[in-house]
């Protein structure tokens, strides 16, 4: 067997193709287990948001183990925890639904041996209801987790009567629900009928974002754990620059580094981790494109540039796309910083590490504003828009000055003296091409 071959027959103990169903796969979130289920026992109701692929199915997957919740007295038969995927409910009627969720209650009941009497086979409201009433006689709790939960809210079937008597059970039988939307729930359906429902005015809200850099770490370790494998220090630091704390982003580039290292690639070894970024970059770039096209236009530009309405910067953060470090917004990870700079956004050159915004007139050299008088801005656009090719002088001057003529043949060396030293540390990359012009290009 080849060493590739050998490679690829090696269980991969990092994930990314899906929610982690394994209990001794899952890692972190303790500090939101401990929150969510804390709410629960008190029968709130909670909204879990968070962008696609941080790990919101898991975690569903993962507070449905009955050891998980133990310690609050949340298991059975205390607590019976019902999960529903709607993503296999998104055009159903609602006896469907009822189906779906009194099926999982029953076998919920059934594993907890708690018995439950009459016919509770129809697919009806009142089926559901009557059996609620049995299980919560008897002093149990009952949770329903609601997975894609906005494929359920956006069902056209489903009307504003529907959704109050899944309020009407919260009253009834203390029951509560645990939804998982992408966006917060008044967000998830363009129907005002069916969010002027009371069942959306019973969430508490609850953000599911970024690992802490602590648990990033954690997590890469954890994986290798028990296998022969081992990451240094140096490869680990090059993984968390390039994914930051997302987990997803974690676990493609850990599975890309473990690939290599049982190949036994000679560059890791030799601390040379550069040529890992494409596969690794390649494999992110699917998910990142998703984000990038469910953004507006204002919320792809802010995310540009950094900076914006304040609304448009936390419904960033909240998709983990940027980060608050006390007032100054910056990427989660480098891999979205590359992805940003491919994309073509209006009123905004990208080139090498510099972003210009032509809107505000300000220019950025990475991630630092830098300081350029309206001279030095306007010559430097005329170079970005041709940036790796020879700009003609007269082309510069005119983008400049316009048709005014001034006696000074100096002056456009004069100005891009200057602006060389505005751009500092990236003056370099403006070259110049003896008796032709001046070009903006990568240095050699």
């Amino acid at each position: 067997m080849s060493d590739y071959n050998k490679a690829m027959s090696i269980h991969n103990p990092f994930y990314h193709r899906g929610a982690i169903r394994q209990a001794d796969d899952f890692y972190g979130r303790s500090a939101e287990i401990n929150q969510i289920l804390g709410l629960l026992q008190n029968g709130q109701s909670v909204s879990l948001i968070g962008p696609r692929r941080i790990g919101k199915s898991s975690l569903l997957l993962h507070l449905c183990r009955p050891e998980v919740r133990a310690n609050l007295n949340l298991a059975p038969p205390q607590a019976l925890f019902v999960l529903l995927d709607c993503q296999e409910l998104g055009g159903s009627p609602p006896e469907e639904v009822y189906e779906v969720l009194l099926d999982n209650l029953l076998d919920a009941a059934q594993a907890a041996n708690i018995a439950v009497r009459g016919d509770s086979q129809q697919a009806t409201y009142r089926a559901l209801d009557r059996v609620l009433q049995q299980i919560t006689d008897r002093g149990t709790t009952v949770v329903v987790l609601l997975d894609e939960f906005e494929l359920l809210a956006a069902n056209s079937h489903l009307t504003p009567y529907f959704f109050a008597r899944l309020r009407g059970l919260t009253t009834k039988y203390g029951l509560a629900y645990l939804t998982a939307t992408q966006r917060p729930l008044f967000a998830v359906t363009a129907e005002e009928e069916i969010l002027s429902s009371p069942f959306f005015n019973i969430f508490v809200t609850l953000p599911l974002g970024l690992f802490t850099a602590t648990e990033a770490r954690g997590l890469v370790n954890q994986r290798l754990h028990e296998t022969s494998v081992q990451f240094s220090e140096a490869l680990i630091d090059h993984l968390l620059h390039l994914a930051g704390s997302h987990p997803f982003f974690l676990h493609v580039a850990g599975y890309h580094a473990y690939q290599a290292l049982l190949q036994e690639q000679p560059s890791l070894a030799n601390g040379q981790f550069a040529w890992l970024d494409d596969p690794i970059e390649m494999e992110a770039a699917s998910h990142l494109s998703y984000l990038w096209q469910n953004l507006s236009a204002e919320e792809q530009y802010a995310l540009t540039i950094g900076t914006g309405p304040i609304d448009c910067l936390r419904l960033l953060e909240q998709q983990c796309l940027l980060e608050n470090d006390n007032g100054s917004y910056h990427y989660t990870s480098d891999i979205l910083r590359r992805f940003v700079r491919r994309q073509k956004v209006e009123g905004v050159i990208q080139f090498g590490p510099f972003v210009i915004d032509q809107q505000r007139h300000q220019v950025w050299g990475d991630g630092q504003e830098l300081s350029l008088t309206t001279s030095q801005f306007s010559l430097f656009v005329r170079l970005a828009e041709q940036a790796q090719q020879v700009v003609h002088g007269a082309d510069l001057e005119t983008a400049v000055w316009g048709d005014v003529l001034v006696d000074d043949p100096d002056r456009l060396k004069t100005l891009i003296k200057r602006l060389r030293r505005s751009l500092d540390p990236f003056g370099h990359w403006i070259v110049s091409e003896r008796g032709v012009g001046y070009a903006l290009r990568t240095p050699d």
